[in-house]
């Protein structure tokens, strides 16, 4: 059985995965098949413990048993009952695998929870967003935690009524990308008249994304980088503040959660 549609770049050997067992063991002799099957037996016994062997499904369809290893950025890496590793685009998998994914990852991010972080900033982040961030209750949070994201850069305020019309949408869409473990983050610029107008915004609105403070000198800068001329804006960057899209408010009105795998 072939694969119709993209889902993981494999070669020959690992597409067998994906036929029928009938096209698996055709070809191959008892005793082979008895030793497959004693390895297999074996080896679900050895992982029952991480709890994840499990069928995973792809957008076009086709399935195949295998242990979570490890999320790298929007790559998953699965282990067969073999102990082959397959390498498979996050978007690639089922609405249902993604959610499933996203609830085996660590914790919420402290951006969401608010406390610092100890880890070392990364330079080229430290140049792009500053050395302190806040959440919405004006606690630290460290920009170290978003290496390997992509930023989205919200410039609003409070007294914009297009912006009070967009924001409720862009929580979701934040949401929904959280539960299916996007490596995604969003960077509140404010444009509010204070800075308790910004707070009182991220609170009414229940902006759970951090913000540059607001007399942050990076605040005004960012504006001037990336031409800001009217809000809402939603401009898509990556971690070191390289525009990927200036286009973030049509794409999220557009395809909501989806969006990120415009990105």
């Amino acid at each position: 059985m072939k694969l119709h549609g993209p889902i993981i770049q494999t070669d020959s050997r690992r597409d067998r995965f994906f036929q029928s067992p009938e096209q698996r063991t055709r070809g191959v002799s008892r005793v082979e098949r008895l030793g497959r099957w004693i390895f297999c037996a074996w080896l679900l016994c050895a992982v029952t413990v991480h709890g994840d062997v499990r069928t995973w499904t792809s957008v076009s369809g086709a399935t195949v048993e295998a242990e979570f290893v490890e999320q790298q950025m929007d790559t998953v890496v699965l282990r067969t009952a073999d102990g082959e590793l397959l390498d498979i685009r996050l978007n690639q998998l089922s609405r249902e695998d993604q959610i499933h994914v996203g609830s085996l990852r660590a914790p919420a991010p402290r951006a969401a929870s608010g406390g610092g972080s100890d880890e070392p900033i990364p330079p080229a982040i430290k140049e792009a967003f500053g050395e302190r961030l806040v959440n919405a209750r004006g606690r630290r949070v460290s920009p170290a935690d978003l290496q390997g994201k992509k930023i989205g850069l919200y410039f609003s305020a409070q007294w914009c009524p297009p912006c009070r019309a967009f924001t409720p949408g862009l929580v979701e869409a934040y949401e929904e990308m959280q539960k299916q473990g996007k490596p995604f983050e969003i960077i509140f610029v404010s444009h509010d008249r204070s800075e308790n107008d910004m707070y009182k915004y991220m609170r009414d609105y229940k902006m759970p994304w951090i913000a540059i403070r607001y007399d942050d000198e990076k605040r005004d800068a960012l504006k001037q980088q990336h031409g800001i001329r009217g809000i809402p804006s939603f401009v898509i960057v990556d971690d070191t503040g390289k525009t990927i899209s200036a286009n973030g408010r049509g794409e999220i009105t557009a395809h909501g959660a989806g969006a990120f795998d415009l990105w």
